[in-house]
């Protein structure tokens, strides 16, 4: 399986475009099979701009999913982004991986313990026979400002519970990094953001994946 994760496309349009022209154009050894945008569609929340962002990504060939990042939720956002994608809590299996994507960004709940909705994320990551390991995407990573300090701790450990989550993958942060913040050696991969003309292409091989990094 081959995904390419892009994010915080705010108000880089172009740079979006030619992101969504670069996978159509199949200039790949193998076919990409979903695209995953990390979240920050939108700048402000903005009706119009969920509607520019999506309209670009509505030009892919393949399927595209997009998790609720912190810019995405100013003002009306909630309301903008439930209406256009739905759910910001979503999960849904594929090729036997079970994809997780999960509102973190705590700050614009005001701290309050309900976001990242542990409890949610605790029956989602459960093994079933239905997958053997799983993904989790989200926007905001632990340990940053907007993640909520006091669910860290059970955060990890949910992840780490099972040992069927093969990694993580987040935006927020716009640069690319590959690293283990835990003792779980749960490999969290902070993906490229739009603006920097680059995204990252993720190989998954059974429970094995790799890193690939491309220009556009």
């Amino acid at each position: 399986m081959r995904i390419a994760f892009t994010g915080d496309s705010h108000r880089f349009y172009d740079e979006l475009n030619a992101f969504t022209q670069a996978v159509n154009s199949k200039n790949f050894e193998q076919a990409i099979d979903l695209v995953i945008h990390v979240g920050d569609l939108a700048d402000f929340g903005l009706p119009l701009q969920y509607q520019w962002g999506n309209n670009i990504l509505k030009q892919l060939e393949i399927p595209y999913f997009v998790v609720v990042g912190n810019h995405d939720l100013v003002g009306n956002g909630l309301s903008a982004y439930k209406e256009m994608f739905g759910t910001i809590d979503l999960s849904f299996i594929y090729r036997g991986i079970k994809f997780i994507f999960l509102n973190t960004n705590s700050r614009e709940f005001n701290f309050d313990g309900s976001v990242p909705n542990l409890k949610w994320l605790n029956n989602e990551i459960q093994p079933s026979p239905d997958f053997t390991f799983a993904i989790v995407i989200f926007h905001v990573p632990p340990g940053d400002a907007d993640f909520d300090t006091v669910l860290e701790s059970d955060f990890e450990e949910i992840l780490s519970l099972h040992n069927n989550v093969i990694f993580t993958a987040h935006g927020h942060l716009h640069g690319y990094e590959y690293y283990r913040p835990y003792s779980d050696s749960i490999p969290y991969v902070n993906v490229y953001g739009v603006e920097n003309n680059k995204f990252n292409l993720i190989k998954i091989i059974g429970h094995d994946f790799m890193v690939e990094t491309h220009s556009f």
